[in-house]
C-alpha cells in the first residue's frame, strides 16, 4: 500500500496543481484588468503560491470592481446629492477661458464625477510650507463652527504640537473639529497628540485601515474651515514639509488656498470618506452654508478626484483630455514619474504633435525603487521631444500642471500607477490665466535648480544602471 500511495503521489499533485492553477486563472481573469497584468498575475501564482498567494491577496485583487457593488456607494450618493446640487444650481459659473478644446476638460470632468465649476475667492497658490502653515494657524484659530482635516501623514514634531495648541484651543471655544489621516501614511509617528485632541473632544480616525484594500490608500490633502476656506495640495504636515527635514536641504512643495462656493468641493470629499469611516453625515448645512464669502473676481475651479469607489477616474482622465486640450505647451511637477500607459502615450503624443511638454521630477530619491523605476522612461519622453528636469536643490513634491498658460492644476496626485491608479486623489483645476502666470513662473525658477536629462546624459549611464532601472519598473503597481 505505501508502494502505490509513493507511485501515486506524483500523479495526485499534478492533479492538485492542474485544479490549483485553473481556479487561479478563473480568479485572475475575471477580475478585469489589462491582459498583461492578467497574465503576470497568473504567472506568479502558478509559479510561486506560497509568495504569490498573499501578496495577491494584499496587493493584486481588483477592488475598483468590487466597489461597483457595494451597497454604500449609492447610499453616500444619496446623502451628497440634494446639498450639492443646491450649491451648484445656485453658484455655478462658466469659466471664460472654456470654449473649444478647453471646454473638453470641463465637460469630461461634470460627466464623469458630476462636477460643475464653481468660484473661488481670495485664491493663492503657495510654494512653501513656512507660508502654508501660517495661513493654516490663522484659519484655524479664526474657526467658529468646523474644523475638517484629512492628511496622508500627521507626525509628530514642532508643527503638530503648534497645530495641537491651536486646536485644543477651537475645541475649547466649542468648535467641532474632525481629523482623518492615513493609516499606512502615519503608521510610523506617534500618535500623542492626536490622543489628546480626541480627549479635548475631537473626533479622530485614520481611513483606509482595511488590510484587504492595503494597496488603496487616502493620499488626499484637505483642511476646511467653517465650511468656507479650503486647502488642498502637496504639503502633509508635518515640519520637515517646511524646512526639508533632516534628509533635504528645502521642501519644494504647491498648495492652495481659497474661499468661496468651490469648497464644498473639497467638503464633498471629506465628508465621503468620513461617512465611510465613522458613518455620520456632515451633508448638512453645518459644513455646506446657504451661502460663501464673494467678493472680488471669481476664479473658477472644479475639483476632480480618483479613488477605488471612483468607476471612472476621473482625475487621471481629466489630466489625459487636458493633454489633448493644449495648443502650445504642457508644463508638469510630480516628485515621481511612473505612469500609466494610457497616460505617458497621450503625453508622448502631445509632445510628438510638436506641444512645448517639459516635466519636473525630484532630483532627490526618498523611494529608490520608484526612482529607478523612472529612470526606466526617460529615454523614450526625451526622444519624443519631452524636456525631462530633476530638481536638485532639495525634495520637489508638487503635483502641478499647467496648460498653455491658461489652466493651473494643483493638487495631491503623483504621476506615478500608485495615485494614478491605486489611491484616493483630488486635484484642483484652476481656470485663471493670472494663476496659471504665476505657477509657470515658479516652474521656470525651479528649472535653475534642476538638472536637465539629455540624450548625452542617458548615453553615459552604464548597462547595469539601465537594467537596475528597467528591473525596478517591474514593481510598478506597488509605486
Amino acid at each position: 500500500m505505501v508502494w502505490g500511495f509513493t507511485t501515486a503521489w506524483p500523479t495526485i499533485t499534478a492533479f492538485a496543481l492542474g485544479v490549483y492553477s485553473v481556479i487561479v486563472a478563473i480568479v485572475v481573469i475575471t477580475d478585469d484588468r489589462e491582459p498583461i497584468s492578467t497574465l503576470a498575475w497568473i504567472l506568479v501564482l502558478v509559479a510561486f503560491p506560497l509568495v504569490g498567494l498573499p501578496f495577491y491577496y494584499l496587493f493584486g485583487r481588483n477592488w475598483k470592481k468590487r466597489m461597483r457593488t457595494d451597497p454604500w456607494l449609492p447610499k453616500v450618493a444619496a446623502l451628497a446629492a440634494p446639498v450639492m446640487e443646491r450649491v451648484r444650481s445656485r453658484h455655478t459659473i462658466e469659466p471664460a477661458d472654456a470654449t473649444g478644446a478647453y471646454a473638453d476638460i470641463v465637460r469630461l470632468i461634470m460627466r464623469t464625477e458630476g462636477v460643475t465649476p464653481l468660484p473661488a475667492y481670495d485664491v493663492e497658490l503657495m510654494f512653501e510650507g513656512a507660508a502654508v502653515f501660517a495661513a493654516l494657524k490663522r484659519d484655524l484659530a479664526a474657526a467658529t463652527s468646523t474644523i475638517d482635516i484629512q492628511s496622508y501623514i500627521w507626525e509628530r514634531d514642532r508643527l503638530t504640537r503648534e497645530l495641537t495648541s491651536v486646536l485644543l484651543e477651537r475645541l475649547a471655544a466649542g468648535v467641532e473639529v474632525r481629523l482623518l489621516d492615513d493609516w499606512v501614511g502615519s503608521l510610523f509617528y506617534r500618535r500623542d497628540e492626536l490622543d489628546r485632541l480626541r480627549a479635548a473632544g475631537a473626533r479622530v480616525f485614520s481611513d483606509a485601515t482595511d488590510l484587504r484594500k492595503v494597496n488603496y490608500r487616502d493620499h488626499r490633502k484637505i483642511v476646511v474651515v467653517d465650511g468656507t476656506i479650503g486647502y488642498t495640495g502637496g504639503f502633509n504636515v508635518g515640519q520637515e514639509y517646511i524646512d526639508g527635514g533632516a534628509r533635504y536641504p528645502v521642501w519644494r512643495d504647491t498648495h492652495v488656498r481659497f474661499r468661496g462656493p468651490a469648497v464644498a468641493d473639497l467638503q464633498k470629499l471629506f465628508a465621503i470618506r468620513w461617512n465611510a469611516k465613522t458613518g455620520e453625515d456632515l451633508f448638512t448645512e453645518r459644513f455646506f452654508p446657504q451661502e460663501y464669502p464673494a467678493d472680488g473676481r471669481p476664479t473658477p475651479v472644479q475639483i476632480v478626484s480618483t479613488g477605488v469607489d471612483q468607476p471612472w477616474d476621473p482625475a487621471p482622465r481629466a489630466h489625459m483630455i487636458g493633454f489633448a486640450a493644449a495648443r502650445e505647451r504642457i508644463w508638469i511637477q510630480s516628485p515621481y514619474l511612473v505612469p500609466t500607459p494610457d497616460i505617458g502615450s497621450t503625453l508622448i503624443t502631445a509632445a510628438l504633435s510638436g506641444l512645448d511638454v517639459r516635466f519636473m521630477m525630484t532630483g532627490w530619491p526618498d523611494k529608490k525603487i520608484a526612482y529607478y523605476a523612472a529612470e526606466s522612461y526617460f529615454r523614450e519622453l526625451v526622444s519624443a521631444g519631452i524636456k525631462v528636469y530633476r530638481y536638485k536643490r532639495g525634495f520637489l513634491h508638487a503635483k502641478t500642471m499647467t496648460i498653455d498658460g491658461r489652466i493651473a492644476v494643483v493638487g495631491t496626485m503623483n504621476m506615478d500607477i500608485r495615485s494614478l491608479a491605486l489611491d484616493q486623489e483630488l486635484m484642483a483645476w484652476l481656470y485663471d490665466p493670472a494663476l496659471a502666470a504665476q505657477h509657470e513662473a515658479q516652474f521656470l525658477a525651479d528649472v535653475e535648480e534642476c538638472e536637465l536629462i539629455t540624450s548625452d546624459v542617458l548615453d553615459g549611464w552604464t548597462a547595469a544602471r539601465h537594467l537596475r532601472n528597467a528591473s525596478a519598473r517591474l514593481a510598478s503597481n506597488l509605486l
